[in-house]
């Protein structure tokens, strides 16, 4: 599914919605559903664009393991590699405590360091930045200028859940 009809469906439930407000509710309500509306949008565009340029990046930091190297699903289920092709009987008390050893200065903290450095840069995309601050922002504006309305200011939140789910029963059908 491309983005464009993905943005083409945000459209028409952003303008179907803001319709319906203002005929049933009036002028307050439709902004208050923009301002949440945009809020969230900017939200979930940043996600997108965050997750995406990290799965990009690590896509290209990949490296085609050799054909004696593990498999994902053994590294899970035997993650130390404890029922490898070593015979037991063959290793002595020292061979197996040096194993052990090892392992051990294998998990290290710089795995996971290294691991939330990468997930951190996604969660700080500018997109994601700025709908959070047009979030707090909004919500201020709209708390000191009288208009916050609790309720449509969190049903502004529901189009992009909504979008999503019409998003996705449309991918699924196609």
């Amino acid at each position: 599914m491309k983005i464009s009809s993905i943005l083409e469906i945000f459209v028409a439930i952003n303008i179907v919605a803001s319709i319906v407000a203002m005929i049933l509710f009036g002028f307050d309500v439709v902004v208050n559903l923009q301002v949440a509306f945009f809020s969230s949008f900017f939200i979930v565009l940043g996600s997108f664009i965050g997750y995406r340029k990290n799965i990009l990046k690590q896509s290209e930091d990949f490296i085609v393991k050799d054909e004696n190297d593990r498999d994902v699903i053994d590294a899970i289920d035997d993650k130390f590699d404890l029922y490898g092709e070593i015979n037991e009987n063959e290793l002595s008390d020292e061979d197996v405590k040096e194993i052990i050893k090892e392992e051990r200065s294998k998990q290290n903290i710089k795995d996971s360091l290294t691991n939330t450095m990468k997930s951190f840069k996604a969660t700080t995309s500018i997109y994601r930045i700025a709908g959070y601050v047009l979030l707090v922002v909004g919500f201020f504006f709209l708390n000191n200028n009288q208009l916050l309305i609790p309720i449509a200011y969190l049903a502004g939140f529901l189009v992009i859940p909504i979008m999503a789910l019409i998003v996705n029963l449309k991918y699924i059908k196609s």
